[in-house]
């Protein structure tokens, strides 16, 4: 099997451990009354270590799946002049430092940033320089937080955590561990959806057995949060569950392939629950970002020989699944799988055409990051239209290209369109330099992946903006940092991955 990296990080890590019992002890003679909670915090910083030392990729992971276990009702901290404090984004700030300690404390030259990470901070440069002219507020009290929040959360903090996953990927085990860690998690959300699903349309007793019990708020995360009729997950709204159980059957049939034992056989049972999950969440986007999905892994994921034949094959099913349920896909209910939502469909054309006219006015620069819906309110529209009646309560553009077009200008639509493309063909690059026959943890399976994140997440931009939807982002960047960070590894020649790393034991 592949190695691409040892660590030696055990006695630095005992070292620190040592000092923190130390200081512990002493903090607990001076001070007895903080004794219990010196403990907590020496049990923490163990913790911390352990998981540094272990793998500190981890780290970005656990912060992605916090937003659906951990998330703001549990823990909301106020600070005056500061930004307010949640799990997720104290788990960010101790991934960074955790990331930080080890870059630090690795003894090797740290690679500079690549052509595709500069254009990606040129685009983050100009985002910030356009958001600073226009202000980091907006003047609509209840979007007050937009410009800096979808910059900082949506944009900025999932790139430094893709420039930090990058940057400490060593060896396999970064995938194995990553992946195992995402399919503990589906459990969860599967349980999660599976119970709103009966709640919704068997017994709304099922609730009572939902964990956090804020999921069962209708509008829990700031009093935005909507699709309760649908099994959305932990989150506030659908899109992140859908998108999530999506690139999780994906990695269910990877895994599949390269693990033996009693897990190997719950993956199965994982995949085979996946498809009625996403169904649940009623969500469009989801069910197109799976399909479109699945033709990705088809082609490039699965054995080249036969694929044709295996793409028809899956094509004439969806089509036999499509007729037989053509009565219901047309309706308007979507916990019956109905798409055919009107006032949804001219909402969006409206929004089309909204963001057209902002490009308009200001074709190089737009009307400002984070301030669609200040200009969206001076629009010039007939309020006994159709479309002003379907459009009554939507201030957000609904589409991430359409959003950047009408509040970058034609500037931040070339360069958020040159960041995905520049990830693409890194990520092709990566894949044209591994040997077709490699069939272990770091294989051409594992690009498609990518492909796979990137489908999904472009998919879900087509019809909702993600910058709001962090836990989306983040899933995205930490596949982007991952596959980046074995780019980086594997420069700048081919090497020869064994056919034989495959179907590695949990022994192994």
């Amino acid at each position: 099997m592949l190695t691409l990296g040892q660590r030696k990080f055990g006695t630095l890590t005992l070292a620190v451990l040592g000092v923190l019992v130390a200081a512990t002890a002493v903090i607990s003679v001076a001070v007895p009354e903080l004794m219990p909670w010196s403990f907590v915090a020496l049990a923490a910083a163990a913790v911390f270590l352990y998981f540094t030392s272990l793998d500190v990729t981890l780290w970005a992971w656990v912060w992605v799946l916090s937003f659906g276990l951990l998330d703001r009702p549990l823990v909301f901290i106020q600070i005056p002049g500061f930004i307010n404090l949640t799990i997720p984004r104290i788990l960010y700030v101790v991934a960074v430092a955790a990331f930080g300690l080890y870059l630090i404390t690795r003894k090797r030259h740290i690679r500079g940033l690549w052509k595709w990470d500069w254009i990606i901070l040129g685009f983050l440069a100009y985002v910030a320089i356009n958001t600073s002219v226009h202000g980091w507020t907006a003047r609509i009290p209840t979007l007050r937080t937009a410009p800096y929040y979808r910059f900082f959360e949506g944009l900025l903090l999932p790139f430094v955590m893709y420039l930090m996953l990058a940057a400490c990927v060593r060896d396999e085990k970064n995938i194995r561990r990553a992946l195992l860690l995402l399919t503990a998690y589906g459990w969860y959300a599967l349980y999660i959806g599976y119970l709103q699903r009966i709640a919704l349309t068997v017994d709304s007793g099922a609730r009572a057995l939902i964990w956090p019990s804020y999921i069962n708020q209708p509008s829990w995360g700031r009093g935005f949060g909507i699709h309760f009729e649908r099994a959305r997950g932990a989150y506030t709204m659908s899109n992140p569950q859908a998108i999530l159980l999506s690139q999780l059957f994906y990695v269910c049939l990877y895994l599949i392939r390269r693990i033996r034992g009693p897990y190997r056989a719950a993956l199965i049972v994982q995949a085979f629950l996946i498809p009625p999950a996403i169904f649940f969440t009623g969500l469009r986007a989801g069910y197109l970002a799976f399909l479109l999905s699945g033709i990705v892994w088809l082609f490039w994921g699965c054995e080249r020989r036969l694929a044709g034949v295996k793409a028809a094959l899956a094509a004439l099913i969806v089509m036999l699944g499509v007729v037989a349920l053509w009565p219901r896909l047309t309706s308007t209910d979507r916990t019956a799988g109905g798409v055919a939502q009107v006032r949804e469909t001219i909402a969006r054309v409206a929004l089309i055409e909204q963001a057209f006219q902002m490009a308009g006015e200001r074709p190089l620069t737009g009307v400002g990051f984070g301030h669609f819906a200040d200009h969206q309110m001076g629009l010039q529209r007939d309020p006994a239209s159709i479309s002003a009646g379907a459009l009554e309560g939507v201030m957000m553009q609904h589409n991430l290209f359409l959003a950047m077009l009408a509040e970058t200008g034609i500037v931040g639509l070339v360069g958020i369109i040159a960041v995905f493309w520049m990830l693409y063909r890194m990520s092709v690059r990566l894949y044209r330099r591994m040997p077709a026959t490699a069939t272990g943890w770091l294989s051409r399976d594992f690009v498609v992946l990518f492909w796979i994140a990137l489908v999904n997440y472009l998919t879900n931009a087509m019809f909702v903006d993600p910058l709001w939807d962090i836990p989306t982002n983040g899933l995205f960047w930490c596949f982007a940092g991952l596959t980046a960070g074995y780019h980086h590894l594997l420069q700048p020649q081919s090497i020869d991955l064994a056919p034989a790393a495959a179907a590695i034991g949990p022994g192994r």
